[in-house]
């Protein structure tokens, strides 16, 4: 007959997995938190993806770019001036100008245009993707864009992440952490 654990002996098994948990390493940061605008700005830059400087022009803040795929990002601030009142008309402008820029596409699919309230600021959010012709789901194709943009200090604030022709859904899965990760303060 099998004798049942003593309260000594469950205490002990307890106590040995609470140590083996505890003391298991941590994860590693999948991501580094980058700072521009003085601090204001704060993006998580996901790993394998550093400095682009080749994308780096007047108005650019910071570029990104993948160790491995076809992709890009860019922080960029505008020099005309965009009233916060005024992200709705960016949306339909920026959405328009897309959709007549890539009409080259054997079909470009909106996922996304709309105005969000994130961490308490209103932006712009626009997400798209050339969609393959046997496409299976709205995220299979090339060219995956998202756009996050807001009037900040009474300019224009956009950032903006795609995958040129890197299907893999890992990099549009990175693209959409590292816009989600965003976070503005005044």
């Amino acid at each position: 007959m099998a004798r049942m654990p003593s309260a000594r002996d469950f205490l002990f098994t307890l106590c040995l997995t609470v140590v083996v948990v505890f003391a298991a390493p941590a994860k590693s940061l999948a991501f580094t938190p980058v700072e521009l605008l003085d601090g204001k700005l704060t993006i998580d830059i996901e790993d394998g993806w550093g400095p682009d400087k080749s994308r780096i022009a007047k108005q650019t803040i910071a570029a990104f770019k993948p160790k491995k795929g076809d992709a890009w990002g860019t922080v960029v601030r505008g020099t005309h001036g965009l009233d916060p009142a005024a992200i709705g008309d960016y949306l339909t402008r920026k959405s328009a100008e897309y959709t007549k820029g890539l009409a080259w596409l054997p079909k470009l699919t909106w996922l996304k245009k709309d105005t969000i309230t994130l961490r308490g600021r209103q932006w712009a959010d626009l997400r798209f993707i050339g969609q393959m012709p046997d496409a299976k789901d709205t995220k299979e194709g090339l060219l995956y864009t998202r756009i996050l943009a807001t009037s900040y200090q009474g300019q224009l604030l956009e950032i903006i992440f795609t995958s040129n022709t890197d299907r893999s859904d890992a990099t549009k899965a990175k693209i959409d952490r590292m816009i989600e990760s965003v976070k503005l303060v005044d």
